[in-house]
């Protein structure tokens, strides 16, 4: 197109004919789907066409098939069960049950502090031997907590990944989270 013939807008022009906002359209300009001419002015004709390919791509991507988006949610599932197997994600009832586990033995500890401290603390008068038998019994305590092991949550996962130890291949072992079944 000639220069005489090109019809230069300002940014309030083409985001009205465009029916975007001015902010629109200087984003548009930012990312290189349209492009000034000079300050705040376009060409109108390339700017449309910018435009309208832009929304052509956008389609076209938004456009997929059912099989498509089928697809694509099927292989996101395998790659999660793959990181489960693999110990890498662990599924939320599995930290449910190693963390009950672990809270619960802390808590066992934590409550059985007194019972076993009083007979050791009943006669002593030296300060420092009471507090020190008084720290002792709660590093014991904590060190429940500090034992954690991320083995312990794919140790009680029901999905695993085995290796076969003849040939060195791996196998998926994959339990139904139903029926126990293993298939």
């Amino acid at each position: 197109m000639s220069e005489a013939k090109k019809q230069i807008v300002g940014t309030s022009e083409l985001a009205l004919i465009l029916g975007l906002s001015d902010s629109r359209i200087r984003q548009l300009d930012r990312s290189g789907i349209i492009t000034k001419v000079g300050r705040g002015k376009y060409d109108l004709a390339s700017a449309v066409q910018g435009y309208c390919n832009y929304l052509k791509d956008a389609a076209s991507q938004e456009g997929l098939s059912e099989k498509d988006l089928l697809d694509r949610t099927r292989r996101k599932k395998l790659e999660l069960e793959i990181q489960i197997m693999q110990g890498e994600l662990h599924r939320a009832e599995d930290v449910k049950r190693v963390l009950n586990d672990m809270l619960g033995a802390f808590r066992a500890r934590c409550l059985a502090i007194p019972h076993k401290l009083a007979p050791q603390l009943l006669g002593k008068k030296e300060l420092p031997s009471i507090q020190e038998g008084i720290k002792k019994a709660i590093y014991e305590a904590l060190s429940e907590l500090s034992d954690y092991n991320p083995r312990v949550f794919y140790a009680q996962s029901k999905d695993k990944l085995v290796l076969d130890d003849d040939c060195g291949v791996e196998q998926k072992v994959k339990v139904k989270r139903r029926g126990n079944k293993e298939t």
